[in-house]
C-alpha cells in the first residue's frame, strides 16, 4: 500500500501538470522572458519526416508549462539564498541595480565590427564628416573588484586603430551609473545632457541648449528584471520633447508607414524601451520640416541610439537611421530611400555589448 501511495505521489503530479499544460489556454508571449512562446505545432508530412514536428511539441510543453514563471522565481531564490550564488542567469545585483555580466573581450568580434563598418562606408567614397562613439555599458561604472571587468581600454584602442580616418567622440566621462535604468542595460534619455553637449561640440552643431518638456510613462520593467529575483520597484521612462520633435515624421521602412518619434503605448510591448522610435527597426527616416539648415545625418546604431537620436532632430532636416542587426550592409545600396551626399554627417553609435558580440551585424 505504501509503495502504491509513493508511486501515486510521484507520478500523479506529473500527469496533472501534463494535462494542465495540454489543455490550458496557451500564452502567446512572455513579458518576463521578453520573447514569444512556442505554440501548438502544425501537423505537416515534411515536419514529421525531418523530426521537427515532435521537437516543436517539446518546445511547446516547455514554454507552456503551468506556473512556469513561479518555478523560475523559486529556482532563482534557491540559487541566491540557499546556494549563495552571486549571479543568476548572468545577472548580479549591486546597490539596488541589476548588471549583466560581461563576456570576455572578443577581439575577433571587434575586428568584425570595424571591418563591416569600414567596408560599408568605403563603398560610397564620399567626403563626409564621419564620427563614432562607443557607448559604455553601466558595468564600466561599477566599482567592485570582485566582479570580472571587461578590458575597455583595449577595446577602445582596437577600434581607434581601425577607425583612424574617423573622428572619435569619447562619452565615457559624460556618463555614470545613475545614467542607466536599474533593471535594464540602457541609458536614460533624461541623463544624456552632457553626452549631447559633447556630440554637438565635436560635430560642430549648435551649442545652444534646447528647451524640452519632460513627460513620463510607466511601469517599465527592464530586460534584466526577470533574469534574477529582486525587490526593485517598477521604473518610469521619462522622455524629452518639444514642438520640433512632435512635428517630425518617422518613416519606418519595414512597416512601410509613418510613425511618431515617441509612442507611449509601446511601454506595454515586450520591450518597454520601444517608447523611443518604436524600438528595433532596420531603417527609419526622420524628417524635420521645421529645420533651419539643410544638414543631413546618417546614423548607424543599435538600441541605445533610439533615445539619443530624437535629441538631434533639431539640428538636421533629415536623419537616416540604419540598424545593421536587421538590415544587411550589402543591401543598403539597393534602397532608394537612403540618399548619400557629399558632406553629410555620419555617426557610428554603438554600445560595448554589441561591439563585443558583433556577429549579429550583417
Amino acid at each position: 500500500m505504501k509503495e502504491k501511495l509513493t508511486i501515486i505521489c510521484l507520478i500523479g503530479p506529473m500527469f496533472l501538470f501534463f494535462f494542465w499544460g495540454l489543455f490550458k489556454n496557451p500564452g502567446e508571449i512572455s513579458k518576463e522572458e521578453r520573447r514569444n512562446l512556442a505554440q501548438i505545432p502544425t501537423l505537416k508530412i515534411e515536419s514529421i519526416l525531418d523530426n521537427t514536428y515532435f521537437s516543436k511539441w517539446t518546445d511547446y510543453f516547455t514554454d507552456q508549462f503551468p506556473l512556469r514563471n513561479e518555478f523560475r522565481t523559486i529556482k532563482g531564490m534557491v540559487s541566491l539564498n540557499i546556494f549563495k550564488k552571486k549571479e543568476e542567469n548572468g545577472v548580479i545585483i549591486k546597490e539596488n541595480s541589476l548588471y549583466a555580466l560581461n563576456d570576455p573581450l572578443n577581439e575577433k568580434s571587434i575586428l568584425h565590427f570595424t571591418n563591416l563598418l569600414n567596408e560599408t562606408l568605403n563603398k560610397y567614397s564620399l567626403t563626409n564628416n564621419i564620427y563614432y562613439s562607443i557607448i559604455p555599458d553601466k558595468n564600466y561604472y561599477l566599482e567592485d573588484d570582485t566582479i570580472p571587468r571587461l578590458d575597455y581600454e583595449t577595446l577602445t584602442a582596437l577600434i581607434q586603430k581601425e577607425f583612424q580616418e574617423y573622428t572619435y567622440i569619447s562619452l565615457f566621462d559624460e556618463l555614470n551609473k545613475e545614467s542607466y535604468y536599474q533593471t535594464d542595460i540602457h541609458w536614460k534619455q533624461t541623463e544624456l545632457t552632457e553626452v549631447l553637449k559633447k556630440l554637438k561640440k565635436e560635430m560642430h552643431l549648435s551649442t545652444e541648449e534646447s528647451s524640452y518638456t519632460k513627460l513620463s510613462v510607466s511601469p517599465f520593467y527592464g530586460a534584466l528584471d526577470s533574469r534574477i529575483p529582486n525587490n526593485i520597484e517598477a521604473e518610469t521612462i521619462e522622455y524629452l520633447t518639444n514642438e520640433i520633435i512632435e512635428n517630425a515624421t518617422v518613416y519606418n521602412y519595414e512597416k512601410q508607414k509613418f510613425e511618431k518619434v515617441y509612442t507611449k503605448e509601446n511601454i506595454h510591448n515586450i520591450d518597454g524601451y520601444d517608447v523611443f522610435l518604436s524600438g528595433a527597426s532596420a531603417l527609419q527616416i526622420i524628417e524635420n520640416k521645421n529645420a533651419t539648415s539643410q544638414k543631413e545625418l546618417i546614423v548607424f546604431r543599435d538600441s541605445f541610439g533610439s533615445s539619443l537620436i530624437p535629441l538631434l532632430i533639431e539640428e538636421y532636416q533629415k536623419i537616416t537611421v540604419i540598424d545593421l542587426r536587421y538590415l544587411s550592409s550589402s543591401y543598403i545600396e539597393n534602397i532608394e530611400e537612403i540618399k548619400w551626399h557629399e558632406n553629410q554627417d555620419i555617426l557610428l553609435l554603438y554600445s560595448v555589448p554589441v561591439i563585443n558580440n558583433s556577429f549579429a551585424l550583417k
